[in-house]
C-alpha cells in the first residue's frame, strides 16, 4: 500500500474520532472501564475521554495517573464531598469536549464487545437519520467473574410513573434480535449508555441540578424536542454492572452525620426533592414557577410531538398501553382515551420445570387478541413466581416461552386465566 493511500485512510479513521464521557463516583471498575474500552476498541486511537472523577483518597482504586500524560485524556478531579450529584458530574464531563464528530456517554462500569466502535458507527448509518441517538440499558455482566450475559440486546420499556412524577423503565429482551438487520426504533434514552453525534455535548446542556432520579427522561424528551431520533441497537454491544456491591453511593454519603460534621452541604434527599421539582415543570406535570432556561424543552419537535410519539400523558401520568408492552414507536395515536381506567391485576404463578440450558424464559400476559400487556424475562429458574402489573385491557391468559442456548425458542405454553 502507498503511503499515499495509507493517509488517506488514516485521515478517514481520524475523522470519526469518539469522544467518551465518564462520570465515576468512587468506583473500583473505573480503571478496568477503560482499559476494557480501549481494548476492544478497533482504533483506540480515535478515541478521547473526558472524566469527572470524584473520589476519596481513602479508596486509592480509581487512580488514573498511567493516564494523565495520555493526550486522549482530560481528566477532572472533584473531592467526593464537592459534588452534587449525578446531573453536576455530567454536566462538567460536557464542558470537556473538544468537538469530537462522536460522543459515547457511560457510568464507570462497563465492558465491551470486541470492535464496537466500528460497530456503533457503522449502526449509526444503518438508523437512516441525520441526528441519531443509539442507546439501550445495557446487558449485565460480573466483575469478579468477568462473565458477560449472553442474551440479546436489551430495550426500554416504560411501566408506570412514580410518585414523584418520574418513570419507571426496565430492562426487556427485544424479541427476535436475531433476524434484525439494523437498530430499532425507541422512545427512551439510557443514561448509563447512549451513542451520537458529538455536538450533542452542546445542544443537550445536562441540567446540574438533576440529582439522579429523571436523568434519563429528561434525556429523552429534550434531545427528542431538540431533533434526535432515538434508536435502540439490534446487537448487544456494551455492558453493566447493575448491582452497585463494593461501591460507595452519593447517596450513602451524603447523610445526617457528615453534614453535622461540616463535611458536606446538603443531604442527599435535599437535592434530589429541589431536582424532582425542576424535573416535573420540565415535564410540564406541574408549575413550579421555575425558569430552566437552556435545561429546558428544545424547539425542533414539541412536548405534545413527545407525548404522542412515545405515548405518554405526562399531566395525567399516564402510559398509553403500546407503551407499556414495549411495542416500538412511534405511537401516534393522538385521539386515545387518557380518562380511561387502568386496573392492577395480580398473579402468583407455578412455573413448570424446564431443561438446563436455556438463556431465559419469557412470562406474558397477553389479551384475548394476543396483545402483549406485561411481559418478563426470567433468567434464572424459579418454582413460583408473583407478578402485579397495572393494564388497561384485561389479562385472557399467560404464556410460558423458554430461549434455549443452542436451539431457540422452544415450545410455547398458553395457559388461560
Amino acid at each position: 500500500m502507498s503511503e499515499f493511500a495509507k493517509t488517506v485512510i488514516n485521515l478517514g479513521q481520524k475523522s470519526n474520532l469518539i469522544f467518551v464521557q465518564i462520570a465515576s463516583y468512587r468506583d473500583p471498575e473505573l480503571v478496568p472501564t477503560i482499559k476494557d474500552c480501549i481494548q476492544k476498541a478497533k482504533y483506540p486511537e480515535n478515541l478521547t475521554f473526558g472524566i469527572c472523577r470524584q473520589f476519596s483518597e481513602k479508596d486509592g482504586w480509581d487512580n488514573l495517573d498511567e493516564y494523565r500524560s495520555d493526550p486522549r485524556f482530560t481528566i477532572m478531579d472533584v473531592k467526593w464531598n464537592e459534588s452534587k450529584g449525578l446531573g453536576w458530574a455530567r454536566h462538567h464531563t460536557q464542558k470537556l469536549w473538544k468537538g469530537e464528530k462522536y460522543t459515547m456517554q457511560l457510568d464507570s462500569h462497563h465492558r465491551f464487545l470486541q470492535d464496537w466502535d466500528q460497530i456503533l458507527l457503522d449502526m449509526m448509518v444503518l438508523t437512516g437519520s441525520p441526528k441519531p441517538i443509539l442507546t439501550s440499558y445495557a446487558l449485565p455482566y460480573n466483575p469478579k467473574t468477568q462473565e458477560l450475559t449472553q442474551v440479546g440486546p436489551y430495550k426500554m420499556v416504560g411501566r408506570e410513573f412514580s410518585a414523584h412524577g418520574t418513570i419507571m423503565f426496565y430492562p426487556e429482551s427485544i424479541q427476535e434480535w436475531e433476524t434484525l438487520t439494523k437498530p430499532i426504533p425507541a422512545r427512551f434514552v439510557s443514561g448509563h449508555f447512549y451513542f451520537t453525534l458529538g455536538e450533542h455535548c452542546t445542544e443537550y446542556k445536562y441540567d446540574p441540578q438533576i440529582y439522579f432520579a429523571g436523568d434519563e427522561i429528561s434525556l429523552s424528551i429534550r434531545s427528542f424536542t431538540l431533533g434526535y431520533d432515538l434508536f435502540h441497537p439490534h446487537r448487544a454491544v456494551v455492558w453493566h454492572e447493575y448491582t452497585r456491591e463494593g461501591r460507595a453511593k452519593h447517596w450513602d454519603d451524603f447523610q445526617d452525620g457528615n453534614k453535622n460534621a461540616g463535611i458536606v452541604d446538603k443531604l442527599w434527599h435535599e437535592m434530589d426533592w429541589e431536582s424532582k421539582q425542576r424535573l416535573r415543570h420540565m415535564l410540564r406535570e406541574e408549575d413550579n414557577h421555575i425558569d430552566l432556561g437552556i435545561y429546558d424543552l428544545g424547539t425542533v419537535r414539541t412536548h405534545r410531538d413527545f407525548e404522542v410519539y412515545a405515548g405518554i400523558n405526562f399531566k395525567l401520568r399516564k402510559l398509553h398501553p403500546n407503551t407499556v408492552a414495549g411495542i416500538a414507536p412511534p405511537v401516534n395515536d393522538a385521539d386515545y382515551d387518557w380518562t380511561s381506567q387502568e386496573h392492577e391485576y395480580t398473579y402468583n404463578l407455578t412455573i413448570p420445570a424446564t431443561e438446563p440450558g436455556f438463556q431465559f424464559i419469557h412470562i406474558g400476559f397477553e389479551d384475548k387478541m394476543g396483545k402483549i400487556l406485561y411481559r418478563k424475562d426470567i433468567h434464572a429458574y424459579v418454582p413460583t413466581l408473583h407478578i402485579s402489573f397495572k393494564s388497561y385491557d384485561v389479562p385472557h391468559k399467560w404464556v410460558y416461552w423458554v430461549y434455549l442456548s443452542e436451539t431457540g425458542w422452544g415450545k410455547r405454553i398458553d395457559t388461560g386465566l
